[in-house]
Parts: structure tokens; sequence; C-alpha cells
């Protein structure tokens, strides 16, 4: 008999750990389970064509439900009548309330996932991290308390959901996988894809990832800026779309590049467009493990990260990190030493021993069957 698998998360965007839930879900044994999506809203997601297509079903937490006790409630009730064998959530913290539903119904397995490092509290006010603090806190006895396994993507993201001692004692690394069928370096797609772009002759800076304020993007124009100055055949291509996109239309043209600067937004041939860059930004203010890096690194492209990023995330020997706080002209010389790397030569050994999605569903399923945890 099937397993019956819950998963609960937010709306099936393009991005974060939305991509993480429905790969992992889409390369299940279809044979062993059966996946039904919990998600948090009535919005419906560029991904979900995607999971119906692969057999899963859906079902939309109405927006008229409001406050905690109602979400519990209303959760509860979806997990009584659906009689899961497996409940598995993306939520981070909110995920405490979601195993306290899926154990008061009996669920055998119920299983939080951490994606993400303390996450930068931008304006916040006092009393509103405070407030952030007593939740946290709260949510993290539930975690502890009501889940039978705490996963998370590295080492960072599950000390920050489930405290450090706690994800020491009884968390489990689950790798971001990836089809690494499809990130393979492919000289032909990277001379196609930069002629269909315009940028055959172009020194190509690259990033990928939902434009908002923690993916830093007017600092990375600020380092693209300083790049222009010094290499006039450069160009900016950045793919993903987001709430800063004005944002960053307006500080391009303030900083006069706005005529080099490729906004793609969502694109479904990301594997295609990395071909066609040559060096690989990402200035992120937090990170846990960003499976845009590993895609990249899949392709032998060269990387610098800022150093907030978890150590975790780099598997090749081309990929820089560097502080926030260092000059755009020392972010442009780390720039332009990666991009000159040639990409033939590197080696991705490490990256394919641990992000083979195959091996990472391995994995996964025993979770599910309570054989690890």
């Amino acid at each position: 008999m099937k397993k019956k698998v819950l998963i609960v998360t937010s709306p099936l965007r393009v991005g974060g750990f939305d991509v993480v839930a429905t790969s992992l879900q889409t390369h299940l044994d279809c044979e062993r389970f059966e996946c039904t999506y919990y998600i948090v809203g009535e919005e419906v997601g560029p991904l979900e064509p995607i999971v119906i297509n692969s057999g899963a079903k859906v079902i939309h937490r109405p927006d008229s439900v409001k406050g905690y006790l109602a979400d519990y409630k209303y959760l509860k009730k979806v997990i009584h009548e659906g009689e899961y064998d497996v409940v598995h959530s993306h939520l981070m913290f909110f995920s405490g309330l979601v195993m306290l539903a899926a154990r008061s119904e009996g669920v055998p397995v119920r299983v939080p996932h951490g994606h993400m490092t303390d996450p930068c509290m931008g304006n916040r006010s006092f009393i509103q991290r405070r407030m952030f603090d007593v939740y946290r806190l709260v949510m993290t006895m539930l975690l502890d308390s009501c889940s039978t396994a705490l996963v998370a993507c590295g080492p960072e993201a599950g000390a920050y959901l489930y405290g450090k001692r706690t994800f020491e004692k009884r968390g489990i690394i689950l790798n971001n996988g990836i089809d690494l069928s499809k990130y393979k370096f492919d000289p032909v797609m990277r001379v196609k894809k930069r002629h269909e772009l315009g940028i055959e002759n172009k020194l190509v800076v690259g990033h990928v990832g939902r434009l908002n304020y923690i993916k830093n993007h007017k600092f990375l124009l600020d380092v693209f800026a300083e790049l222009k100055k010094i290499n006039a055949d450069s160009v900016l291509l950045i793919v993903g779309e987001g709430e800063e996109k004005d944002a960053i239309e307006e500080k391009a043209r303030y900083l006069g590049i706005e005529n080099d600067i490729i906004l793609t937004g969502v694109r479904n041939d990301v594997c295609d467009l990395l071909q066609a860059m040559d060096v690989f930004v990402f200035p992120s203010l937090k990170e846990g493990l960003p499976v845009t890096l590993i895609e990249a690194q899949a392709t032998k492209l060269s990387c610098l990260i800022s150093d907030t990023v978890s150590e975790y995330a780099r598997q090749n020997d081309n990929v820089e990190y560097i502080s926030l706080s260092a000059s755009a002209e020392v972010w442009v010389q780390k720039m332009q030493k990666l991009a000159s790397i040639d990409r033939e030569s590197v080696s991705c050994e490490k990256l394919i021993k641990n992000y083979d999605i195959n091996e990472t569903v391995k994995q996964l399923e025993k979770i599910y069957v309570g054989q690890e945890g």
C-alpha cells in the first residue's frame, strides 16, 4: 500500500524552498508514495501545474482562514480527513504548529525541513524583534517535541531552526539535490544562448534569484557599475522576478548602466542561461543553502559569494567567498579572476557525490518509511 504524504508549503513559486519541495516530490517513487500539497493561501504558483502533472493533489488553505488558531484547526481537519502517513513541512518556524497538528492526529512520520539561516530583520522595531524571538522559542519547542525527524539543508540551517544542540543530537542533513544531467557544462548551448541574447563577445556577469531585499541586488549593481569602468564589454544577466524589480531598474538608471543589464524575469531554461554566463555573483545578506548556487557549480561556472552564505555551499574549487564590507573594487578584482578560469578544467566530483537528486530522494524515502530519523 502506498504511503500518503502531505507536503505543507507556501504557494509554489519559482525559487527558494518551493523548488526544493517540488523537486523532491517529483522524483519520489510514485509506486510507493502518494503526495498531496497543502498550500497556505489561494495563490496558484507557476510550479503548481508541474506537480499536478506529476500526479500530486493540491489543497489550498483559503485566505479567509486567518490567525494561528484558525490555521491550526483548518490544517488539523485536513490531516484528519486525509489519513496521512507522513506530514512534511517546509514552512520554517510555522512548522511547529504543523507538527503539533500532525501529532494530535496520530500521523506516524512528522518531518519539518529547515532551508534558511538567521534572516535579515531589516527595519523591524525592537518590539517586533522581541515578539519574533518569543514566537521562535515556542515553535522550536514544538518542533523538538512533536517531530519524528529534524531535517535541514545544512548544519547552519538546522542550528537556526531547531537549535544547535538539538540538531547536532538528532538532526538530519538532506542536501538540496538537483538533476545533474540537466546542468552539465555544454559549450554548444553556451554559444547558442549567448547568440540568442546578443552577448556573444561580452563578459557576462550572472545572477539567479528572486528579486527581493535579501538577495542584495542593489549592491550587485554597484559592483557591476565598477566593472563597467574597466570593461565596457560587460553585461549583467539577472534571472528572476520579485518585488524589488522597480527599485533595481531605478538604480540601474541612476548608475547609467540600464542598457547593460538584462532582466529576464522567471524562466524555465535557467540551466541553459547558466551556460551563457562567465561568472556567477551572489551577494545575499542571508542564505541557507541556495539551490541556484549548486546549479551554477554543476555547470562548472565560477562563483563569487558573500560570506553570509553557508560555507556548506562550496562544492567546487572555483568558488570564492568575500565580505559584503569589501569595496566594489575588490569584488570586481575577484570577479575578473574567477571569470578567467577555464570551465572545462573544473572538477565537479564533490558536487556529483553530494547533490545528485536521486541520492537525496533515496535518503528522504528512508525518512518517510521511518528507517532514518
